[in-house]
């Protein structure tokens, strides 16, 4: 017993020393500083081309404002106008030129409003940043992690999917702060790009774009505050499914957290497109693109978890087989784990190797169901692969 308990606490030893010498160990342990320093280097980029940005959009303007006055004058010598009607149109392009010259001045400040205000709408007066979706995806793991224990009198079954929790949470909520720095670095370099455009407002055949200008900042904000309540939503969600000890069946409870993370995911991939389509009046994506990755995240969590519980059965096979041997209980066991993980290493390692180099029977499926159908060779279980298919019609 004394032996069994060493070992337990090895092995949990052993996933702590694993994950922290991960990047997201080093992400946790800098509390998402890199992503936000990422995010003020940003900016601070991009406020220093502004006033480069804004000197171009001025000459634009009163270039363009310079042609259409003349090309107004033009027009009222050739209609041979009379002081009433030149004095009228005089009126109406000092007050057309007037109002884009103050959106040329003002726009970029209404801009920035319209997207802060937006962005505080979403979080609901609090904060919110890439490196707070971060943190909550590593509460989530470091709360799934309790239930990480291993050994004969434990749940293994319960340790294992909380294994496959942590790490698809945190690859999930990984990758939607990393939507998040995107959605962000779009914001200063899109609003800073589209300040020339501002500057084609001085002519009436041009103002459109000047106008298109305040559209984008809006769909822009709408694309922001989508992400923020979608990342809020979710973190929330999570946080209160992994802190909720009074659940029931803790295996579903756990599945169920990596589920809703890659829902997370897959949903902060379109909605903020989407959203950002239908302000700016294009379609971006329908629902079937949705369907179609959230199909592939799901083939990839099926194929991982029966890749997992084929290395269980290894390892256990494995254990039975040492203990037959004449090893001690915490031998057999940790015998066993090193069988079934090496296992399913080799295996996996070998199915990504065949497609990298394109192998003939290699390309028909996915790298995980090649894993698994390596991994049931090994044990014994298949029936041998199938010969490629010009060694079938040569023979």
């Amino acid at each position: 017993m004394v032996r069994l308990k060493h070992l337990r606490a090895n092995l949990v030893d052993v996933f702590i020393v694993i994950l922290v010498m991960t990047p997201a160990g080093h992400a946790a342990a800098q509390e998402g500083s890199v992503l936000t320093a990422l995010q003020t280097q940003v900016s601070d980029a991009a406020k220093g081309w502004e006033a480069t940005v804004m000197d171009a959009a001025r000459s634009l303007f009163w270039i363009l404002a310079t042609i259409e006055i003349g090309i107004a004058a033009a027009w009222l010598a050739l209609q041979a106008a009379s002081l009433d009607g030149w004095f009228a149109e005089i009126v109406r392009r000092i007050l057309f030129i007037g109002f884009f010259a103050f959106v040329l001045e003002q726009g970029p400040s209404f801009a920035k409003a319209i997207v802060d205000s937006l962005f505080s709408l979403g979080a609901s007066g609090g904060t919110a940043s890439p490196a707070d979706v971060f943190n909550a995806g590593l509460l989530v793991a470091s709360k799934m992690s309790e239930k990480v224990q291993f050994g004969l009198f434990e749940d293994n079954a319960l340790a294992i999917s909380a294994t496959f929790a942590v790490v698809v949470t945190v690859i999930a909520f990984s990758l939607v702060a990393a939507i998040f720095v995107s959605v962000m670095v779009e914001m200063y370099v899109g609003l800073l790009a589209g300040m020339i455009m501002l500057g084609l407002g001085g002519s009436s055949f041009t103002k459109d774009f000047s106008v298109r200008y305040l559209v984008y900042a809006f769909s822009v904000g709408m694309k922001l505050m989508a992400l923020v309540m979608i990342s809020r939503i979710g973190s929330e969600v999570l946080i209160g499914l992994a802190d909720d000890t009074a659940v029931g069946d803790q295996f579903q409870t756990v599945l169920a957290i990596a589920g809703i993370a890659v829902v997370v995911f897959v949903v902060a991939i379109y909605v903020p497109n989407i959203i950002q389509g239908v302000v700016q009046g294009t379609s971006v994506s329908g629902g079937m693109e949705a369907i179609r990755h959230g199909g592939q995240a799901a083939s990839f969590a099926t194929g991982a978890g029966f890749l997992a519980a084929g290395a269980t059965a290894a390892g256990y096979s494995g254990a039975q087989v040492a203990r037959a041997g004449g090893s001690s209980l915490a031998g057999a066991a940790l015998r066993g784990l090193g069988s079934g993980i090496g296992l399913a290493a080799r295996a996996a390692g070998s199915a990504v190797r065949e497609k990298a180099i394109g192998s003939p029977g290699a390309y028909a499926g996915s790298t995980l169901g090649l894993a698994n159908a390596k991994l049931d060779q090994a044990r014994g279980k298949g029936s041998p692969a199938n010969p490629p298919p010009e060694q079938r019609h040569g023979s």
